[in-house]
């Protein structure tokens, strides 16, 4: 249906199908005994009166979609008023009329209206059934009404059979749209905790910062003897650098800050302590061979350093979980300006201690590298899974002042 000014225009398909509707309700006039006869009447009445019916419903039936209520209860009008007039019901009449209440069926019905409906159209059928058993007994009216509702029970039925696998598709997408909004604010949440642990670690690193800032002005200061020029130069270039670094830390500590979100906080891990995590994973019974350069010769800032630890423990983690006792292989490249951490850990077969994973922590991870200016990667296969990360290295800006 088209919206007009407000009001509901029905579109071509339909009045086409109406159309045809009334196409063939006006030839059934013309075949010899098909209808429901209540009393003879003249032929030339029952002609009129059939297709004047069979009209009037093919008017209301362009409606059909948009108001089936109200077409029923013009189609339930229309059968009195020819069988009344003509002593006749015309079968194309009452096939308008039952699509008319199939229409309602599929696109009216409530959870209220569903639980009659079944039973509505059982009760119809069965009676019918009894009716037809009984027709040799049975006055000519109770004949006649025996077949309506036979027409009515089977156009229920039928309605109720489409509206099934309807309503049950209705529901699954129902359940969809709230399994990707659950998973969403979870996604959310995780982001969330990671940016927040962000920045807990980044306050303890500028506190850090700060005070051995304060440590060795008041050591330049305090000293009983005036400093020469290369001591003092060299105390100086450690305040600069200090300085540095916690203005660096103090830049991702205000993107982290963006959100006002709160989370659980993750146990905190730095660069230097990654190979005492590797050291934990071998006495767990993990297989780690390290390959490519030396961890100690790699220099990253503060948040770059907890990003690559994190990376190196998430691929040790999801090792232990998804590969017990597997092999991982750590390759670890320093570039120019950047390093780069693969983590290779092949894919055995499920076992019984097999832990299943969420993913939640590949995305917090992500969030965090993207935050020190790097990259993640998950590479999967059938053979094997591969995380890989890309970190920008240690790079001591100048400050200039106005």
């Amino acid at each position: 249906m088209n919206e007009v000014d407000g009001l509901s225009r029905p579109a071509t398909r339909d009045m086409w199908v109406s159309a045809g509707y009334v196409l063939v309700a006006v030839a059934f006039v013309f075949v010899p005994a098909v209808g429901i006869e209540w009393r003879p009447a003249s032929s030339s009445l029952v002609l009129i009166g059939s297709i004047v019916a069979a009209v009037v419903l093919g008017i209301a039936h362009v409606f059909r979609r948009s108001l089936p209520g109200a077409v029923v209860v013009i189609s339930v009008v229309t059968l009195v008023t020819e069988a009344a007039v003509t002593g006749t019901t015309s079968f194309g009449v009452v096939l308008l009329a039952c699509d008319a209440l199939y229409c309602l069926v599929i696109s009216r019905s409530t959870p209220q209206t569903w639980r009659l409906l079944p039973a509505l159209a059982a009760g119809c059928l069965s009676l019918a059934v009894v009716g037809l058993l009984l027709t040799p007994v049975l006055a000519a009216p109770l004949v006649q009404m025996t077949i309506l509702l036979l027409a009515v029970g089977v156009t229920l039925w039928w309605g109720v059979s489409v509206r099934i696998p309807m309503n049950e598709a209705d529901h699954e997408r129902e359940r969809a749209v709230l399994l990707a909004e659950a998973a969403e604010a979870k996604q959310r949440a995780v982001v969330t905790a990671e940016r927040l642990q962000i920045s807990r670690e980044m306050h303890d690193a500028i506190s850090g910062h700060l005070s051995a800032i304060a440590m060795q002005s008041a050591a330049a200061t305090a000293a009983p003897q005036p400093l020469d020029a290369a001591e003092l130069r060299s105390r100086m270039e450690r305040v600069r650098t200090l300085s540095l670094d916690a203005m660096a830390d103090m830049r991702t500590l205000i993107e982290v800050l963006r959100t006002e979100e709160s989370g659980p906080i993750a146990v905190p891990c730095d660069w230097s302590s990654v190979t005492d995590l590797i050291e934990q994973a071998r006495a767990s019974g993990t297989s780690v061979t390290m390959v490519g350069d030396d961890p100690r010769s790699v220099d990253l800032d503060h948040p770059g350093g907890i990003a690559a630890c994190n990376v190196v423990r998430e691929a040790l983690v999801n090792a232990a979980k998804h590969a017990p006792g597997g092999e991982v292989t750590i390759v670890i490249t320093r570039g120019d300006d950047e390093l780069e951490i693969a983590a290779t850990n092949r894919c055995e077969a499920p076992s019984s201690v097999t832990t299943p994973g969420s993913g939640y922590g590949l995305l917090g991870l992500a969030e965090r590298v993207r935050l020190c200016g790097g990259d993640l990667q998950v590479d999967r296969s059938a053979e094997s899974w591969t995380l890989r990360a890309c970190l920008p290295l240690s790079v001591k800006q100048e400050v200039s002042h106005a």
